[in-house]
């Protein structure tokens, strides 16, 4: 397949409309950050721009996530690396180290003949816990950018130390407009440019419910912190309350979860699983909580004030970048129980007169959120065709991207031994979920 280059006269300007290979993280469509960032390609292939997508995974295992963008005519390529993310993100360590340094190298050779095969001429890597694309466009002396959407805290800290790499593989930075981007402008030389997440909310009807819940949307861990809110409505589920937490979950949390309901014969928390549209499951009469530890921007905060659902957030950073943004909903201090407790028992109190109010705002707060604004600065610099200087790592690359070739049988014995280490490792957080 060939994307040949194209040319857009837009208010005066001849603008390149290029081929982008955007990196994305998980294959899944169940954060944040692959939530945002797929509504920007979909903006920049509505202005004319050739976008495509790799994941780590494979299209049988994320036929989901795949199928959703062949539907808006994205094609999405699959690699399948040991690990994805650097090493000392979150995330099992499977493999020895030469054999995650083995498929690293495979890897990146493999988004390199993608990107000669597609002519692409952009590199975007959507969060900072994903690199190797970037060495792959270095590689091919394609420039790069860097979305960041995460805070250098807690289980996200380990890249302070990578801010050297993180520049010098980087044509253009963006991070997450307001605190993030304030405090990775402290320790950065390279200029940081902004964006908001964007996540579309369509402007429907919540179905109508007889009575109120607490309901929290998000995948189920530890970041996410829905300990924290099963501890807070103790007394509310005691009393015949629902606790419905919608997504799907790391195991390992799902299991913390399940004991601590167990250990106090807690009733009425009901975990949905995934749902493709979460908000389906939302009714008129309830209340939103989003306990998170950390978040950079908090998009279902976003799309549940947008339902006119009445919130309540955590007071971590990105939260506060939001709520500057819409001004809606209470906050807690996050890790305070017995706040969180009173601030649900007020939200539930008032339920039916903070959902009126939050419905007659509707259309104003659809109006401060539109992709356009929110990622006018990527669009900006994407459209102003800047030459950029090659990376110097060209010359070395074949370095990064050649591995001596197994025997058959070498092959199939690591297959095995990873295969079974992957295996042992589930095995062993059943047997803890069912303890």
């Amino acid at each position: 397949m060939c994307w040949y280059v194209r040319l857009l006269i837009k208010n005066g300007v001849e603008i390149n409309l290029k081929n982008i290979l955007f990196i994305s993280p998980t294959g899944t469509l169940d954060n944040g950050a692959e939530i945002s960032i797929s509504n920007l390609m979909m903006e920049l292939k509505r202005e004319g721009y050739k976008i495509l997508n790799i994941a780590p995974g494979n299209k049988e295992a994320n036929r989901q996530y795949y199928d959703f963008f062949l539907n808006k005519e994205i094609e999405t390529k699959f690699v399948s690396p040991i690990k994805w993310w650097w090493e000392d993100a979150p995330g099992t360590l499977f493999g020895t180290d030469e054999e995650r340094a083995n498929s690293y190298r495979e890897t990146i050779l493999e988004i390199t003949k993608i990107i000669n095969e597609f002519e692409i001429d952009l590199v975007i890597s959507n969060t900072v816990n994903v690199y190797l694309g970037c060495l792959a466009a270095a590689c091919e002396s394609i420039p790069h950018f860097w979305l960041i959407h995460e805070f250098p805290k807690n289980e996200f800290a380990y890249y302070k130390n990578k801010i050297d790499f993180v520049q010098n593989f980087s044509n253009e930075i963006f991070a997450v407009a307001g605190e993030l981007s304030s405090e990775l402008q402290q320790m950065m030389n390279k200029k940081i440019k902004s964006f908001v997440p964007y996540t579309k909310v369509e402007k429907t009807e919540i179905a109508k419910g007889n009575y109120s819940r607490i309901v929290s949307v998000g995948r189920i861990n530890e970041r996410k912190n829905q300990l924290e809110l099963i501890k807070a409505s103790l007394n509310f589920l005691d009393k015949g309350k629902e606790l419905v937490l919608i997504g799907d979950w790391d195991d390992e949390y799902k299991a913390e979860c399940d004991a601590y309901i167990k250990s106090n014969k807690i009733k009425n928390v009901i975990f949905t699983g995934y749902r493709e549209n979460p908000w389906k499951e939302v009714t008129s009469r309830d209340i939103c909580v989003f306990p998170s530890k950390n978040e950079t921007f908090g998009l279902v905060y976003v799309e549940a004030i947008l339902n006119g659902i009445p919130t309540i957030i955590s007071n971590n950073l990105g939260h506060m970048s939001a709520y500057k943004i819409f001004k809606a909903g209470e906050f807690y201090n996050s890790g305070d129980i017995v706040q969180l407790k009173n601030k649900i028992q007020q939200t539930l109190t008032n339920q039916e007169e903070l959902s009126r109010k939050l419905i007659a705002k509707k259309d104003d707060l659809h109006a401060l959120y539109q992709p356009k604004t929110c990622y006018e600065d990527i669009i900006k610099t994407i459209n102003t065709n800047n030459e950029y200087s090659a990376n110097s790592i060209r010359h070395v690359k074949n370095l990064l991207m050649y591995n001596t070739k197994r025997s058959k049988l070498a092959s199939l014995e690591y297959r095995i031994r990873l295969f079974l280490s992957k295996a042992n490792y589930r095995i062993k957080y059943m047997i803890r979920g069912v303890k």
